[in-house]
């Protein structure tokens, strides 16, 4: 593939595009994740962009809630009609929506765990009704388990194929009305494992299991886990991060050798500088997941989350999304993990994969480099 060296951030232009102002800590104040596209073409997302009210949660929970109702109700009517792969697609819409508004909701707010409830619920139905895509399996981790969703690649019967390992971000929830990008790999012959794990989904919600810094523990229960297949080739296990999940996947590669290749979509360093005091709204929830009681004990836990004097120990090839205008996570930290990961054999960046702008021909960018790095056929 192309060498994306035109593609390395240049630290000063970052500085002057996200720091407009002397003591503007971060890249902005406002939830600005809270956004839906007034032009979308589905009607009713197309609906909830006209209606809500901006950065307001309170008017985001009600809207996507509302037509996260109304098609559940649709679905049910089309299931009485005997319209199972309709009943299907509008089960999922369901899904979909009340995964959209309960993304955001706090540990404290009583909705929340009904509204993950219903987020199940409709899951389920949806894929009680046509054969599934995926398996849904469970892998022991210390004492626990941890749901996951394993999509087989497209490969010839019998054959061991290469598996990327998904480690989602702080607003990560297993279950979704989508696909989660899971296809684009399955496309190109690669197995694909999307896991709930400590700090995610329902593992959080539930089972209260916290983000640990030291998130290689999470990798090696998933390798363990995945070694034992035999569709999976236990030589060709790669490992994609986004969002918080930009700094647990290089950290995961500095100890769990048999990762095999990493890309990250939002790369970070170090935690504490590149999100939690770079984008301030994010901060309660980096307390909930890593089970912190306070803001003030979340700054001291989230320093341990850094690959500070651990970045030289990657050694697989490592490629580092980020977005030159994010104003999530800092580029910067993309940039510190790009520079101290020295030993990585094979080390690039690639700008138009973060929070900020989508560069939209680089959207199936990482599955093609994880299809040359794990020697994918397809």
């Amino acid at each position: 593939m192309a060498s994306q060296s035109s593609d390395l951030l240049d630290k000063h232009a970052a500085e002057k595009a996200l720091f407009p102002a002397r003591g503007l800590p971060g890249g902005g104040q406002l939830e600005v994740r809270m956004e839906i596209f007034a032009n979308h073409p589905d009607p009713d997302i197309r609906g909830v962009a006209r209606r809500v009210k901006s950065y307001n949660l309170e008017s985001w929970y009600a809207e996507w809630s509302a037509v996260a109702a109304k098609n559940e109700e649709l679905a049910a009517g089309f299931v009485q009609e005997e319209r199972k792969v309709t009943a299907h697609e509008f089960y999922l819409r369901a899904a979909d929506f009340y995964r959209r508004a309960l993304v955001y909701m706090a540990d404290s707010d009583s909705r929340m765990l009904p509204a993950y409830g219903k987020l199940k619920e409709t899951f389920v139905k949806a894929w009680s009704l046509v054969p599934a895509p995926f398996e849904r399996v469970q892998i022991p981790y210390e004492s626990q388990l941890l749901d996951a969703l394993f999509f087989p690649g497209r490969g010839k019967p019998g054959t061991r194929l290469p598996v990327v390992y998904n480690y989602g971000g702080a607003d990560g929830i297993l279950l979704r009305g989508e696909d989660g990008g899971a296809g684009q790999y399955v496309r190109r012959g690669m197995h694909f494992i999307d896991v709930d794990g400590p700090g995610h989904g329902g593992t959080l919600r539930e089972k209260k299991l916290y983000a640990p810094p030291d998130c290689e523990r999470i990798a090696k229960a998933v390798v363990d886990y995945l070694v034992t297949r035999a569709d999976v080739d236990a030589d060709r296990i790669g490992l994609h991060g986004s969002s918080m999940g930009g700094y647990s996947g290089p950290r995961c590669a500095t100890a769990e050798k048999r990762i095999k290749a990493v890309a990250v979509w939002s790369g970070a360093y170090n935690l504490v500088d590149d999100i939690f005091d770079y984008y301030p709204p994010i901060q309660d929830r980096l307390r909930w997941l890593m089970g912190a009681k306070d803001l003030r004990e979340a700054r001291e836990k989230i320093k341990e989350f850094t690959l500070e004097g651990r970045a030289d120990r990657i050694e697989c090839p490592l490629l580092v999304g980020y977005s030159y205008d994010d104003r999530v996570m800092d580029p910067r930290g993309a940039l510190n993990l790009y520079e101290k990961a020295v030993n990585s054999p094979d080390r690039s960046m690639l700008d138009g994969v973060g929070h900020g702008e989508k560069r939209f021909e680089r959207r199936t960018y990482i599955a093609d480099w994880f299809m040359k790095q794990l020697k994918a056929e397809q």
